[in-house]
């Protein structure tokens, strides 16, 4: 016999509120986890320190790059569109978006992509991202690449942190060490 005592052998029944546990902690830790409203207050009262500008093909990447920035920076500094998704759900959605990257945003970190050229939400971001390059603000304004599609306005000779190279936490890590080279006055 290759595993003597078998017969004698009795199932064991899961407590279910071990396993309860479990999944609370996998909760915790498991940043691809999205579509949960993290945020008690008005996003029309919060002055961000980043604002995440991503197509919805690059959501997973960018989770866990919002995942790792939380932990540094803290809750309600970063504009991710799943924490705050019942706020966001009014019409005008576009003149508020405008707003939170315009104004209300410290630092806007564009992830670039081909995707990103196609969508009509990433476009208005974008008009919102160029009229701060124009206003020569061009330090609240950091690239992340994906592939090297074409996006207007993005010239061959602007820099960016390269996320073929690069996994989410050194993503993050960039993030964080770009912000505190900014001055907190948004």
């Amino acid at each position: 016999m290759t595993n003597p005592g078998r017969e004698r052998a009795h199932k064991i029944e899961p407590d279910p509120f071990s396993l309860s546990l479990l999944a609370l902690e996998r909760l915790a830790e498991d940043r691809a986890i999205g579509k949960v409203d993290r945020s008690t207050r008005r996003v029309t009262d919060i002055k961000f320190k980043v604002a995440m500008s991503f197509p919805g093909e690059r959501r997973a990447y960018v989770a866990e790059v919002v995942g790792a920035l939380r932990q540094v920076v803290g809750p309600d500094s970063i504009f991710y569109d799943y924490d705050y998704q019942a706020q966001l759900a009014r019409p005008n959605l576009d003149t508020l978006l405008q707003d939170i990257y315009r104004n209300r945003s410290q630092l806007i970190v564009v992830f670039l992509c081909a995707e990103y050229a196609q969508k009509q939400w990433c476009g208005l971001e974008w008009r919102a991202v160029r009229d701060i390059i124009k206003a020569k603000e061009d330090d609240r304004v950091m690239f992340i690449r994906f592939d090297d599609s074409p996006v207007d306005g993005v010239l061959s000779i602007d820099g960016y942190v390269d996320a073929r190279t690069c996994d989410a936490d050194d993503v993050a890590k960039f993030i964080v060490q770009r912000l505190s080279q900014l001055p907190e006055t948004r």
